[in-house]
């Protein structure tokens, strides 16, 4: 159900927790559309629709990232009345990072629990190429190849072209994303990989303990880079799991 602009919710009728949902680079709100039917009843799902994506394409992609925030914030205040988790995946990990301190920082308001998929911690080296820098062709071969496009959709010319403005402005933003020293947050991380993924293994996720005086919980799930995609009944009971874990 779309709320405002930013917002797709999924609505439970007794919900326990809201889980504020950040996609991947060049994805929209509709990565996470199956998650309602994985996870509990307990579980409402908040998926957050970005500029430049789906239903809001004609709208420019976003361009500075503290901006980008302050509006997912804003979105958020309708949703406070129950207690939050973040979910990102891949970029939108970091994303997920830095709405987690703003509304720590700005509103006293911190999610219960940060989980991010895919994503090194903030401040790491970036796995693989910078895929702004690469051409056209070059550009959606590597994202195809980690399991980001569909092949129906790398095989349409025409969606190529109308997709690859966005995937070149997402990647920019998030290759070039400098982290600013702060404060650990007060928020349990749970980091998730996919065991076939082979841009981001252990070594790479080790650096988010050093973002949380909570402690950090790793595990593996089913799947690739973009494991979000094709999550599996088991996958589903990890983030379970970590998001209600009592």
């Amino acid at each position: 159900m779309a709320e405002s602009l930013w917002i797709r919710r999924s609505v439970r009728s007794f919900p326990r927790l809201r889980l504020v949902c950040l996609p991947f680079a060049g994805g929209g709100a509709s990565v996470f559309q199956a998650l309602p039917g994985l996870l509990p009843e307990a579980v409402e799902i908040v998926a957050v629709q970005l500029p430049g994506r789906e239903e809001r394409s004609r709208e420019d992609p976003p361009a500075r990232l503290d901006r980008l925030v302050r509006a997912i914030a804003i979105a958020l205040r309708p949703y406070q009345d129950l207690p939050l988790a973040f979910y990102g995946h891949c970029a939108g990990g970091l994303l997920a990072y830095e709405l987690a301190s703003h509304m720590g920082a700005e509103q006293d308001v911190w999610p219960r629990r940060l989980v991010v998929g895919a994503q090194p911690a903030p401040g790491s080296p970036i796995p693989g190429a910078h895929l702004h820098e690469l051409s056209d062709r070059e550009l959606i071969d590597a994202v195809a190849g980690r399991g980001g496009l569909p092949e129906a959709v790398v095989g349409n010319t025409a969606l190529i072209e109308f997709l690859l403005p966005l995937l070149r402005s997402d990647f920019a933003l998030w290759e070039r994303y400098e982290h600013r020293p702060r404060p650990p947050l007060p928020v349990p991380i749970n980091v998730l990989r996919g065991r076939d993924d082979p841009l981001v293994g252990k070594a790479e996720v080790e650096g988010w303990r050093e973002h949380t005086t909570a402690g950090v919980t790793e595990a593996t799930v089913d799947g690739g880079h973009y494991f979000i995609n094709d999550l599996t009944d088991e996958s589903a009971r990890v983030l379970t799991n970590a998001l209600l874990p009592d």
